[in-house]
């Protein structure tokens, strides 16, 4: 350690709160998916291979968003999703992330899947309101552990509907903001580096502040 100013050694005495930028040094700066919590009826693969069906990539090996990358990653994980992955099957339709759209969809089939802001998709749920309670506890439950949470939704249409959607994505938008059934949520971290250094070990308490 290289100290310029001797007066920062005085100042150590009264020092009681250390910031680090966590990125890249005390994590990898790389997403991982932690926890899948599939809801009612639903498996952990099953949501997996919903969120799965809305990654974007250009070329077939390489997935250019972080998020995505992360999703492909635990999609091929068999502890993680509980079964063996499945192959991937050829999307009809399918609208990316962008600003002004916090969601991405997929149109397989008559089967539209999404995943995206917990609060965009919660709002968007088929049948009563009261579905919405449990889902938020879920939701609250993952952010409390410092988690990023995305949700994951379904849509099933007619067929009539799945081939104008398919031709039209301003009507496959529309679709994705009504009827939906919730698959199950995501918890998604940084990955942490190395074990940190003994001086680190002794700091009283520990918190991490996310974007």
């Amino acid at each position: 350690m290289l100290i310029r100013n001797a007066h920062c050694i005085e100042a150590l005495a009264r020092l009681n709160v250390v910031c680090f930028d966590k990125t890249g040094t005390l994590s990898e700066n790389r997403l991982k998916v932690k926890v899948v919590r599939p809801m009612t009826g639903f498996t952990p693969a099953q949501v997996l291979d919903a969120a799965l069906s809305t990654t974007y990539s250009r070329h077939a090996h390489r997935v250019e968003h972080a998020t995505d990358d992360a999703i492909n990653q635990a999609a091929a994980d068999p502890a993680l999703r509980g079964s063996r992955p499945q192959p991937r099957p050829n999307r009809d339709a399918f609208l990316p992330f962008q600003s002004g759209r916090p969601f991405a969809a997929a149109l397989v089939g008559t089967r539209l899947t999404l995943k995206g802001s917990p609060e965009v998709l919660s709002s968007a749920l088929a049948g009563p309101r009261t579905r919405i309670g449990p889902l938020r506890k879920q939701i609250d439950e993952l952010a409390a552990k410092g988690l990023r949470v995305l949700a994951v939704a379904e849509r099933r249409l007619s067929r009539e509907q799945a081939a104008a959607a398919a031709a039209d994505p301003d009507l496959l938008e529309s679709l994705c903001t009504s009827d939906l059934t919730p698959i199950g949520l995501l918890g998604m971290a940084d990955t942490r580096g190395p074990p940190p250094r003994p001086c680190w070990r002794h700091l009283p308490t520990a918190r991490s502040v996310c974007g």
